[in-house]
């Protein structure tokens, strides 16, 4: 259940960043070196929250003497999120 709660956390958290970005695109301003900055600053911002969200409690765990509930619950994460990933490509794919 905790992997499928990380996956669903990084869907959610790219989804929102996905909206950014759609959002900037409609108000189609030139961005410059702000923009360059600030998207460099929210490429590496972005990096880390996925890291906790992904690797931060397996990682407890691990540190706590628990390798083999770390690594089951970073397998369920990354299986969860391949098949969300699959589910968001099949459903792109039926509605184009």
């Amino acid at each position: 259940m905790i992997g499928l709660l990380q996956a669903a956390g990084v869907t959610a958290y790219c989804a929102l960043i996905g909206g950014f970005f759609w959002l900037m695109d409609k108000i189609s301003l030139n961005p410059g070196f702000v923009g360059i900055f600030l998207m460099l600053t929210l490429f590496v911002f972005s990096a880390v929250v996925c890291g906790l969200i992904v690797f931060g409690y397996p990682a407890y765990l691990a540190l706590n003497k628990k390798i083999k509930e770390a690594l089951s619950v970073l397998t369920y994460t990354l299986a969860y999120s391949l098949l969300i990933i699959l589910i968001i490509i099949f459903a792109v794919v039926n509605l184009a």
